[in-house]
C-alpha cells in the first residue's frame, strides 16, 4: 500500500490514543473517528506512531449510533476525539482499555469496578492552555493545535471544555492582540511577542487567572493588550504576565508581573482550600478531583495513628487530605515551587502533620530508606511514564502493607502493577475514574495489598 491508496476495512480494535485499529495486508492501521465493529472505507496517508495512518472517507457500517459533534471544531482539533460518541460509550470503551491493558500484562483485579463518570461532561476544565500562531497569510492566529500537527495551530471561536467567560477573555485577547498589532513568536526565526495564554478558573469561588505569555517585555503593544481586554472583560480576577525568551514551547518563563489581583485564585475541593498560580497543579476536574480524592482515601483504609507516605504529590492537593485522618503525612515532589505551595496550602488549611519534601521520588525513596523511615501506606500519583525503575524496587524493598496507586495512563499502570505483583503484592480493586469526558484518557485508582 502507498500513500493516497483508497481500501475498505473492518475495525477490530482501539490504540491507547483512542484511534480504530484495522489490519490491511497484515499491518496496523490507525483510523481516526473509528471505534471497534466500525466498517469503512478510508484513505491512506501515512505513518504515524509505528503504525499506517488512513482517514475515513466513508463509513459503510457502524458499530454503534453516532451523535452531532456540539463543537464546530470537531475534527481539526487534538484535543476531544470522542465527542461525536454517546457518553455513556465513551466510558464503556475507557473501561474496555483498562481492563485490556491489565490483562496483556497479566495483572488480575480481585474486584474491578465500573468506570466513575464525571459529573459534567462539557464545560469541566478549570484551565485551558492556548498559543499563538500565524496563518499564511500572516493573520495572528490564538487557540490549540491541529490533530497530529504540533508546529499549525488554528483560531477556536468557542471551546466546550471550558466556561462562557474562558471563551470570552479568549477572543477578547484575539482581538486586542491584533488592534495592537502585536505579532506571534515563530519558532524557527525566536522573533516575535505572543507565545501563550493561559486561563484558570475557580470551580467554586468564581475567580479567573489569566496568564500572557510573552516573548517581548517591558512593551508598550503588549500593555495596550492587557489594558483593552481587562475593560472588556472586568470578571477576571488576577491578570498575569510571563516573560518566556527561552526556546523550549513550554508555558512557563524566567520573570513574571501581575499587573490585576494577587496573582493566584483560590479553589475548594472536598473541603479544603487551595491556592492556583499560574504554574500551579490542580486537577483540571476540579468537581471529579474531589471524589478521586474522597475515593483514594477509602481505598487506603484507616489511616488512624498511621505513617502515610505521598509519592509525586504535586501540589499537595491528595496529601492534606490524608492528613486530617493519618497521624502524619510526608509529600514528595519534584518540582520546587509545587513544593512551595503544598506547604502554602497546608498553612492555609491549619493542617500540621503534612511535611514535604523537594527531590525526584527516586532519589528521596532511597534516602528515606537509608535512613530508615517506614510507611504504614504509600499513595503515588506519578506522571504518565509511571513509576521510576528506582522507586518501583525501593517499594518491593520497602513493602508497605498497602499501595495506592493513581494513574493516568493505562499502559504504564498495566507494566507497574505487574512489577508489584511480581514483588509480592495483589491488586485487591481497580476503580477508572473519567476525568477526561470526550477525549479517551482516563484515571486509574488501584488498591494493592503485601500478601502474607
Amino acid at each position: 500500500m502507498k500513500r493516497g491508496d483508497l481500501f475498505v476495512t473492518q475495525v477490530v480494535g482501539m490504540s491507547p490514543q483512542g484511534e480504530g485499529i484495522a489490519y490491511v495486508e497484515g499491518r496496523a492501521v490507525l483510523l481516526p473517528q473509528a471505534v471497534p465493529g466500525d466498517k469503512v472505507e478510508a484513505r491512506l496517508k501515512g505513518k504515524y506512531r509505528g503504525f499506517l495512518l488512513a482517514v475515513p472517507e466513508q463509513f459503510l457500517e457502524t458499530a454503534l449510533s453516532r451523535q452531532q459533534a456540539p463543537c464546530g471544531h470537531f475534527g481539526r482539533c487534538g484535543g476531544c476525539r470522542w465527542q461525536d460518541l454517546e457518553y455513556a460509550d465513551q466510558l464503556r470503551f475507557k473501561e474496555g482499555m483498562v481492563r485490556s491493558a491489565l490483562e496483556k500484562r497479566g495483572v488480575s483485579a480481585g474486584e474491578f469496578l465500573p468506570v466513575l463518570a464525571s459529573p459534567k461532561p462539557f464545560f469541566y476544565r478549570n484551565k485551558m492552555e492556548f498559543s499563538f500562531g500565524t496563518d499564511p497569510a500572516g493573520t495572528l492566529l490564538l487557540g490549540l493545535h491541529l490533530r497530529g500537527r504540533f508546529d499549525r495551530v488554528f483560531s477556536v471561536e468557542e471551546c466546550h471544555l471550558q466556561s462562557a467567560l474562558s471563551n470570552r477573555i479568549l477572543g477578547a485577547v484575539r482581538h486586542h492582540a491584533e488592534r495592537a498589532g502585536l505579532p506571534a513568536y515563530n519558532l524557527k526565526t525566536h522573533q516575535g511577542s505572543l507565545r501563550f495564554l493561559v486561563i484558570r478558573q475557580s470551580a467554586r469561588r468564581e475567580e479567573t487567572l489569566v496568564d500572557l505569555v510573552v516573548a517581548q517585555y517591558p512593551n508598550a503593544a503588549v500593555d495596550a493588550l492587557v489594558a483593552g481586554v481587562l475593560e472588556e472583560v472586568p470578571q477576571i480576577t488576577t491578570f498575569v504576565l510571563t516573560l518566556h525568551r527561552g526556546k523550549a514551547q513550554v508555558a512557563a518563563g524566567q520573570a513574571h508581573w501581575v499587573v490585576k489581583g494577587r496573582g493566584w485564585i483560590e479553589e475548594e475541593c472536598g473541603g479544603l482550600e487551595f491556592a492556583i498560580s499560574p504554574r500551579s497543579f490542580f486537577q483540571t476536574n476540579p468537581l471529579q478531583a474531589a471524589r478521586l480524592y474522597a475515593m483514594a482515601c477509602r481505598m487506603g483504609g484507616d489511616l488512624q495513628g498511621l505513617s502515610v507516605l505521598d509519592l509525586y504529590c504535586g501540589t499537595g492537593s491528595l496529601s492534606l487530605h490524608l492528613a486530617r485522618t493519618a497521624r502524619a503525612v510526608l509529600g514528595v515532589e519534584i518540582v520546587a515551587e509545587a513544593v512551595e505551595d503544598a506547604r502554602r496550602n497546608a498553612a492555609r488549611n491549619h493542617i500540621a502533620n503534612c511535611e514535604f519534601a523537594a527531590g525526584p521520588a527516586e532519589e528521596v525513596l532511597p534516602r528515606l530508606q537509608r535512613e530508615g523511615r517506614g510507611f504504614d501506606r504509600v499513595f503515588a500519583d506519578p506522571p504518565r511514564a509511571g513509576l521510576h525503575r528506582k522507586v518501583l524496587e525501593a517499594l518491593g524493598i520497602l513493602r508497605t502493607p498497602q499501595v495506592v496507586y493513581i494513574s493516568c495512563n493505562p499502559l504504564s499502570l498495566a507494566e507497574d502493577l505487574a512489577g508489584l505483583q511480581a514483588m509480592g503484592y495483589r491488586v485487591a480493586a481497580v476503580q477508572p475514574v473519567d476525568m477526561f469526558p470526550q477525549t479517551p484518557h482516563c484515571e486509574v485508582l488501584s488498591h494493592l495489598v503485601l500478601r502474607e
